[in-house]
């Protein structure tokens, strides 16, 4: 089974994650699988785990909760296309490349867990005031729409370094 986070931007662009262990812990901690380094990411936040051809995900005690399609969950089955939220970060599902590339480009935008309505009804992903919204805080890329396979250690580097880490190492 192969699994992508994709972080879309509010300016649709978009930033994709394999996940290629059958446990994935994400969190702020630097010993985490998937290193997001935000406060308002819990040290272990949650984890995902791919078990016979299912995606599941569980809440770690999170602060600030995870969500899955706008609602907050402590255990979850990940399906294609949903949409996943850890603190101010989202990211689409894609499962076996289901949504396929167009879809998540042109289909979804990105969740607001503060907001009670649906990605549909919100501000094109664009944040109100008073919310922190780290995709349009990213800065500039490529706007290569391909996705790419990456290692681990490419993940938390990008990651990082999207989020303006300068402490992230760099490619050489």
């Amino acid at each position: 089974m192969q699994v992508v986070l994709v972080m879309l931007r509010s300016d649709g662009e978009r930033r994709s994650f394999s996940i290629v262990r059958d446990v994935t812990v994400i969190g702020r901690r630097e010993d985490c699988d998937f290193r997001i380094p935000l406060g308002d990411i819990s040290r272990k936040h949650c984890r995902l785990l791919k078990e016979d051809g299912i995606l599941k995900l569980q809440d770690m005690g999170s602060s600030n909760g995870t969500f899955v399609n706008n609602k907050r969950v402590q255990k979850a089955v990940l399906s294609p296309g949903d949409a996943l939220q850890l603190g101010g970060v989202s990211f689409v599902v894609q499962i076996d490349g289901v949504p396929d590339e167009e879809e998540i480009v042109h289909g979804a935008s990105p969740t607001q867990h503060t907001s009670s309505t649906s990605s549909a009804e919100s501000t094109n992903g664009q944040s109100t005031s008073g919310e922190f919204d780290p995709l349009s805080a990213l800065g500039d890329s490529n706007s290569e729409s391909e996705l790419t396979p990456m290692t681990e250690s490419q993940i938390h580097r990008d990651l990082m370094s999207e989020l303006g880490d300068s402490s992230a190492p760099r490619a050489s």
